[in-house]
C-alpha cells in the first residue's frame, strides 16, 4: 500500500441528525473575567493657615493602579479660593473680611467609577502680622577724660516684643560695646586724647532697625578741676537702730544722673569730706553709700550735682 500525502480533511462535524456543523471541532473557550476596578489613591497635607494678602495653595497627589483618567472634586470650598478639577489644586489669596476658619473641606479623586478622599481639613485665615520697628533713645555724654570711666546705656523697646540686638559704628578704640544691652563703656588712657566722631548706636529686631543720631566723644587729658564733697556721718541703720560699726564710705559719680560708672572707696569712717579731682569740664552727679563691718552697703544718698568749668 502506498503512503498518503497531504492533509486529512476531516470534514465538518455532523450532529446527531446528520446536519453539518462548521468550526474547528473543539469547544469554545469560556468568556474572560473582567479586571476588578480599584479606587484611585490620593494623598497630601494642606497648610492649615492662610494669611490675608498672601497666596495660599495646595495640590494633592493621585494615582490609579489601572491607569484610568483621574479627576478631582471638592466639597466646602472656601469662598476666596479656586479649584482645578484636573490637577486638584486649591488656591487663592484671602482678602480683608475673609478672616476665620473654613472647615470640613474635602478633596476627592475619581476614576469615573470609584473615588477616594483626603481627610476633611480646615484652613484658618489670619490677618497679616505687621512688624513695627524698635525704638531707641538716650543722650550719650559728649566728653570723656583720660583715666576716668565713660559709660552710656542706650534705651530700646519693641512694640511687638521681639528680641533686640544692638550694634555700633565707629566705636572708640578705648571702649567696649555690649550688643545685648547697648552699653558703651571704657576708660581712655594716655594717648587716647582725641575727638571720636560719627559714633552711631543702633538696635534691630531682626527685620527693622532704629538708630540714635550720630554723636562724638571728645577725650581730653587729665583735668585739674575738682569738686569737694561734704557730708554728715550716719548715726542710725535703716531700721532705726544705732549704727555702731561704720567701716567705710563709697562715692559714685558720673556725668548723667542715675548712671555712676566712677567709684571711690573711702576706708576712713571718720572723714566728713573728700576732694574728687581730675575732672574735665562738665556737669557731674554724685551719690554716696555707707558700709558697715559686715560689708552691708546702704542705699544711695540724695544726689548732689556740680558744674565744673
Amino acid at each position: 500500500m502506498s503512503a498518503l500525502s497531504g492533509c486529512f480533511d476531516l470534514g465538518n462535524p455532523v450532529d446527531e441528525n446528520g446536519n453539518s456543523r462548521s468550526g474547528s471541532g473543539f469547544a469554545d473557550p469560556p468568556p474572560s473575567t473582567p479586571t476588578e476596578n480599584t479606587a484611585p489613591r490620593i494623598s497630601g497635607t494642606p497648610s492649615s493657615v492662610a494669611v490675608i494678602g498672601s497666596n495660599w495653595s495646595f495640590t494633592p497627589s493621585a494615582t490609579d493602579s489601572e491607569g484610568d483618567k483621574v479627576t478631582f472634586e471638592i466639597e466646602n470650598k472656601p469662598i476666596w479660593a479656586e479649584f482645578n478639577d484636573v490637577s486638584g489644586q486649591l488656591s487663592g489669596m484671602p482678602q480683608l473680611g475673609h478672616e476665620g476658619s473654613y472647615t470640613n473641606i474635602r478633596i476627592s479623586a475619581s476614576d469615573g467609577q470609584l473615588k477616594s478622599a483626603l481627610p476633611d481639613f480646615t484652613v484658618n485665615v489670619q490677618s497679616a502680622t505687621t512688624n513695627t520697628a524698635p525704638r531707641i533713645s538716650g543722650n550719650p555724654p559728649r566728653t570723656a577724660t583720660v583715666g576716668q570711666t565713660y559709660m552710656f546705656v542706650a534705651q530700646a523697646s519693641d512694640a511687638d516684643g521681639d528680641k533686640l540686638t544692638f550694634d555700633i559704628a565707629n566705636r572708640p578704640r578705648w571702649a567696649n560695646f555690649n550688643t545685648t544691652n547697648g552699653t558703651l563703656m571704657g576708660t581712655p588712657i594716655q594717648g587716647d586724647s582725641a575727638l571720636y566722631e560719627n559714633i552711631v548706636i543702633s538696635v534691630t529686631d531682626g527685620q527693622m532697625m532704629a538708630s540714635l543720631p550720630a554723636f562724638s566723644i571728645d577725650v581730653s587729658q587729665v583735668a585739674t578741676s575738682s569738686v569737694t564733697l561734704n557730708w554728715t556721718p550716719p548715726t542710725e541703720n535703716e531700721d532705726g537702730t544705732p549704727l555702731t560699726d561704720l567701716m567705710a564710705y563709697k562715692i559714685y559719680y558720673g556725668v548723667t544722673e542715675g548712671s555712676y560708672p566712677n567709684e571711690i572707696w573711702i576706708d576712713n569712717p571718720g572723714l566728713t569730706s573728700y576732694v574728687v579731682d581730675n575732672l574735665a569740664p562738665n556737669t557731674y552727679f554724685f551719690v554716696s553709700t555707707s558700709i558697715n563691718s559686715g560689708g552691708i552697703e546702704s542705699d544711695f544718698s540724695n544726689v548732689a550735682s556740680k558744674v565744673v568749668n
